[in-house]
């Protein structure tokens, strides 16, 4: 289990306290030099031993101090908690290679959709005419080479000179997130919260320089805010917007289109501390997503395409009920009694077990009506 960095913060400003108080006691009861006579005096035990205790205080004071460097450095840089959504298992930073037999489990996150069923011809729409097909290549065509994804790893494409530095990535995935931009003030407290300002400007100075030499005239800087020109740069969180804004209950493709961007937990792989807000709000669009293009699926008799769906959910969030009443739905179309008996078992047992709570009146009238009804 991970330690909290206030705790961390804590635990070593302790221990520079207590170094700092070593320091004092050694320096108050340090030693005195050993009395050497002439050149020509005989070395006696007494000079030799002046010699080791003072040997010994210098180590001592050596050791002291530079636990009290290492305390210090810690209290004034803590390490950055790693945020782990709740019913998401993020990816290892470095995965070891073994020699081990595969064993089934769950994806962890990655969507793995169902592929829709063959349209019939008559529902095949008909080619596109010429001018279509030319305003179409228009289209691709005016699409900005440069883009930015957060909808999984951060990933930067097309840049002249792709970012390596991990703090310029990081302010470039800040205003990807961010479409109004932001001011030098809340770049400097979201990537160097608690610190000197007088301190973090020339860094983020340092850092904006470094990320327009990536994105080219894609950053702008206007007096002291910052911000992307989202028509130079494809961002997947726009393109999700645009979709959902045009997407209804009736309109499937629109949302498995929506569902096509996604590649993994948002930033997966980051620990942005100011982003666990972003991500939880992605994380519940995601949800909402998965249950609106379940219920399109079963409105079109795809049923099984319809349990997946409720499964992905299902597996962000345990207590999404929404995607446990799609799934019994689903099973109920496909004629799967048994699986919704014991569905809706597991999804009881693990309420009362972790939460103290029953399915809310909804699930527990839909389960009963499903069972009357096979």
């Amino acid at each position: 289990m991970r330690r909290h960095p206030l705790i961390l913060r804590i635990v070593a400003a302790s221990g520079a306290v207590l170094a700092a108080a070593a320091l004092a006691l050694l320096w108050l009861f340090r030693p005195g030099l050993p009395h050497i006579g002439s050149a020509g005096a005989p070395f006696t035990s007494e000079v030799a031993e002046q010699g080791l205790v003072l040997v010994i205080w210098l180590l001592a004071i050596y050791i002291a101090f530079s636990v009290f460097v290492h305390a210090a450095h810690a209290v004034i840089h803590p390490p950055r908690r790693t945020t782990i959504l709740p019913g998401v298992i993020p990816s290892p930073p470095l995965p070891r290679p073994r020699a081990a037999a595969p064993r089934t489990a769950r994806p962890k996150f990655a969507l793995t959709l169902a592929a829709s069923p063959e349209p019939s011809s008559a529902d095949t729409p008909a080619a596109p005419t010429a001018p279509a097909a030319t305003a179409t290549l228009a289209a691709v065509e005016q699409r900005p080479a440069l883009s930015i994804s957060l909808l999984g790893p951060l990933r930067i494409d097309g840049a002249d000179q792709p970012p390596k530095r991990v703090p310029t990535r990081e302010l470039i995935a800040y205003l990807a997130l961010h479409p109004h931009g932001a001011s030098r003030d809340e770049l400097i407290e979201a990537l160097w919260p608690a610190q000197d300002p007088k301190k973090t400007r020339r860094r983020l100075w340092d850092l904006a320089t470094d990320a327009r030499a990536a994105l080219g005239d894609a950053l702008i800087h206007e007096g002291e805010r910052y911000r992307l020109d989202r028509a130079k740069v494809r961002i997947d969180l726009d393109q999700l917007d645009e979709l959902l804004t045009n997407t209804d209950a009736a309109n499937e493709p629109d949302l498995e289109a929506a569902l096509a961007l996604w590649r993994g937990e948002p930033l997966e792989g980051a620990d942005y501390i100011w982003a666990e807000g972003d991500i939880h709000r992605l994380r519940a669009t995601l949800l909402g997503l998965l249950e609106r293009a379940g219920h399109a699926r079963l409105e079109r008799g795809d049923a099984r395409g319809a349990l997946q769906m409720a499964e992905q959910a299902i597996a962000l969030d345990q207590f999404h009920e929404a995607s446990w009443r799609l799934a019994l739905q689903a099973e109920h179309a496909l004629g799967m009694r048994e699986s919704i008996t014991r569905r809706y078992d597991e999804l009881a047992h693990a309420l009362d077990e972790q939460l103290g709570l029953q399915p809310t009146r909804e699930t527990r009238v839909m389960y009963r009506q499903l069972l009357g009804q096979s």
